[in-house]
């Protein structure tokens, strides 16, 4: 099979031991079930980036849900609002029941055990075969996509592109965000370009016209 064929994994775990289980596992699965990690990463802000970037965008993205580094609900979230297509898996090694009602409302399209390995591969092995997947109760991606953008509450920016979009609104060029905040001014150029991807509009107009009412949500 062309390695372009095969189903593209992207992972997001903090714990840097389970994340390199979880890339030999898969990695293992390769070549039986054509699926291949395109990359493991820490952070949730990373792990948006990288769906956001074409070059990188994966099909399937297992997240953890209980982590210290990384909040798995709210990367989820902001996953599922810059795409209508990506399968948002969410793992977790603790009680399935506290997190299945915060996984499905982030988006996600199914709440797996990481002790499961089992269930864990024919979930991934459906997916890898191109079969429609949610669990029972979970929206689908587009489905969760179409709710996400209705309700308009959450956003997918990072914590710093949201403070430099906040200046921006007020009408700050990017040298005086820059000051402000002591970054580059090319910094914050390319956290606006982000925000520009991430909000899904075009130009830095658009931006700020959609975040002013994005911050004006209650």
């Amino acid at each position: 099979m062309n390695a372009s064929r095969y189903m593209r994994l992207g992972l997001v775990d903090d714990d840097p031991l389970t994340l390199a289980a979880l890339h030999a596992l898969a990695n293992g699965w390769r070549a039986e079930h054509g699926m291949a990690v395109v990359w493991a990463v820490r952070s949730g802000d990373k792990a948006v980036d990288r769906c956001v970037d074409s070059r990188t965008r994966p099909d399937v993205v297992l997240v953890d849900m209980g982590v210290d580094g990384v909040d798995g609900a709210a990367t989820c979230a902001r996953i599922r609002l810059c795409s209508d297509s990506i399968v948002l898996l969410a793992i977790t090694c603790h009680s399935l029941r506290h997190y299945r009602d915060a996984a499905r409302r982030s988006g996600a399209q199914a709440l797996l055990d990481k002790a499961d390995m089992a269930g864990l591969r024919r979930c991934l092995a459906a997916c890898a075969a191109g079969e429609p997947y949610a669990q029972d109760g979970f929206p689908s991606p587009a489905r969760a996509y179409g709710l996400a953008r209705a309700q308009g509450r959450t956003h997918p920016l990072s914590a710093r592109e949201a403070e430099v979009m906040d200046w921006t609104v007020r009408g700050l060029t990017a040298r005086e965000v820059a000051d402000r905040m002591g970054l580059s001014e090319s910094t914050v150029k390319t956290h606006v370009r982000h925000a520009i991807t991430k909000l899904g509009v075009r130009g830095k107009l658009q931006a700020i016209m959609a975040w002013s009412e994005l911050r004006r949500l209650p």
